[in-house]
């Protein structure tokens, strides 16, 4: 029986250790150029999808196809 606890926290452990080193590393990545108005676009954004006002999910969504290079 405790071995299925262990197995259960280490399967747990795990998963919380992927996301905070994929957390880290994904914060040593740069923004590409081609998409740094629609980041800082998105970080300005404080009422996306949340009270229906603001710039809106969708709007942001059409932002990024627009600046997407093709």
């Amino acid at each position: 029986m405790w071995t299925s606890y262990l197995i259960l926290i280490g399967i747990i452990s795990g998963f919380i250790g992927l996301y905070m080193l994929t957390m880290h590393l994904n914060k040593k990545i740069a923004v590409p150029e081609s998409c740094k108005a629609a980041y800082l676009e998105a970080q300005s954004c404080e009422s996306c999808a949340s009270r229906g006002g603001g710039c809106g999910f969708n709007d942001a969504i059409e932002f990024m196809k627009e600046v997407k290079p093709e």
